[in-house]
């Protein structure tokens, strides 16, 4: 006896489990997202984020239950805003871009360049080795 699904069932239970994952990552509402900012806000302020920047090994020793909660809630929260409200909560940039005023002034053209140096050749770096034999 063969267990096997007919040749026309296979494709499409495919299909129906590709609809259903792709549906659940499409983007939120306004309204969703709006209520979700909110509980982002109570979430911090109540010490979330305070608590979860200590360390894993230390909320384990040091909280309750509630507040472990509490933590991974935030964390859910924070990667419902990043990538389906597209806001950026859980991998802000730490390095800020100057304004363009700033860049145009500081750089010697004035046209946007900026005032890195450029890399120092090779010859010039060091001597050739011929030039030490003699």
């Amino acid at each position: 006896m063969r267990l096997s699904a007919p040749r026309h069932v296979t494709p499409l239970v495919t299909a129906l489990v590709l609809a259903a994952a792709s549906a659940q990552a499409a983007p939120l509402d306004a309204t969703e997202c709006k209520s979700l900012k909110s509980e982002h806000e109570t979430l911090v302020s109540g010490g979330a984020k305070k608590d979860m920047g200590k360390g894993p090994k230390w909320a384990k020793e040091n909280l309750k239950a509630d507040r472990l909660d509490k933590i991974a809630r935030l964390i859910t929260v924070e990667e419902k805003l990043s990538f389906r409200c597209g806001q950026m909560v859980t991998a802000s940039p730490q390095l800020r871009e100057p304004p363009p005023e700033e860049t145009a002034k500081a750089s010697p053209a004035g046209k946007g360049f900026s005032r890195i140096p450029l890399p120092i050749k090779k010859s010039e770096a060091s001597p050739r080795r011929d030039a030490k034999k003699k």
